[in-house]
Parts: structure tokens; C-alpha cells; sequence
């Protein structure tokens, strides 16, 4: 169990820094030097890697060690929801907006692409802060 928790804690840790890397370094520069709907299609599938990652990394650590994780367990929690709202709930709203797809969200909530847009990049925001708080104050193990 300690080489699943340490190996855990590293993937946690390497899953900030591809959430950093896509957000704040690879998708900036996509749309400074290609077309948006181009920049849009290969950002979307990076972030798409990179919660589905996420989902399954603190999904792990949240199952198999909420005891050991007892003072981090609710934040990996929160953190896991918001990825999943983000990627499940918010993401498919925006594909719906850019191809003019119908999506049950949109229709009950209404919103513009760039309200959506907004939304998911907050929640994306939050869950990378999330993430450093995690991994920064991750135990050692027992």
C-alpha cells in the first residue's frame, strides 16, 4: 500500500503541473498562433486528457486512502466534483455552442459561449488551486 500511495501522490503531482502546462502555457500559445476553432479543437482535447487524468488520479487517492488523506480528503473531494461538473456537465455545453449542437444544460440554463467559457475557466482555476493545496500538504505515509 505505501508504493500505490507514494505512486498516487506522484501522479497527483504531475497531474498539477499538466494542468498548469495545458492551461496557462500550451492553450495561450494555440490561440496566439493558430486559428481559434484549430486552437479551440487541440486545447479541448488537452483539457479533456487532462481531467479525465485528474478524475481518475484524486478519484484513487480520495477510494483508496481517504484515511491516511483524513485532512485532505474533503478538498480532494471538492476537487473531484469540480472536474467532473467541468468536464461532464460545463465542457459539452461549450461544444454545444461552438457546432451548434442541442445540450439538456443549455437548454434549461440558457447562457452564452463566452458565460460557459467563463464558468469552465473558473472552475478551472479553482481546481488547479485546489490541486496545489493537495499536493503541497499531502501527508507522508504511515
Amino acid at each position: 500500500m505505501n508504493l500505490l500511495y507514494k505512486i498516487i501522490q506522484t501522479a497527483a503531482a504531475m497531474w498539477l503541473g499538466m494542468q498548469l502546462t495545458a492551461g496557462y502555457v500550451t492553450a495561450p500559445i494555440l490561440f496566439r498562433i493558430l486559428p481559434k476553432m484549430l486552437a479551440g479543437e487541440i486545447a479541448g482535447i488537452l483539457f479533456a486528457i487532462t481531467a479525465i487524468c485528474g478524475l481518475a488520479i484524486f478519484g484513487a487517492a480520495y477510494a483508496f486512502f481517504r484515511r491516511q488523506l483524513a485532512s485532505l480528503s474533503w478538498w480532494i473531494l471538492v476537487l473531484w466534483l469540480l472536474l467532473a461538473c467541468n468536464h461532464l456537465l460545463v465542457t459539452p455545453v461549450i461544444e454545444a455552442h461552438k457546432y451548434g449542437l442541442d445540450n439538456w444544460l443549455l437548454s434549461l440554463v440558457g447562457g452564452t459561449f463566452g458565460v460557459w467559457h467563463g464558468l469552465s475557466s473558473i472552475l478551472f482555476l479553482i481546481c488547479t488551486i485546489l490541486a496545489a493545496v493537495c499536493v503541497w500538504k499531502w501527508p507522508k505515509p504511515n
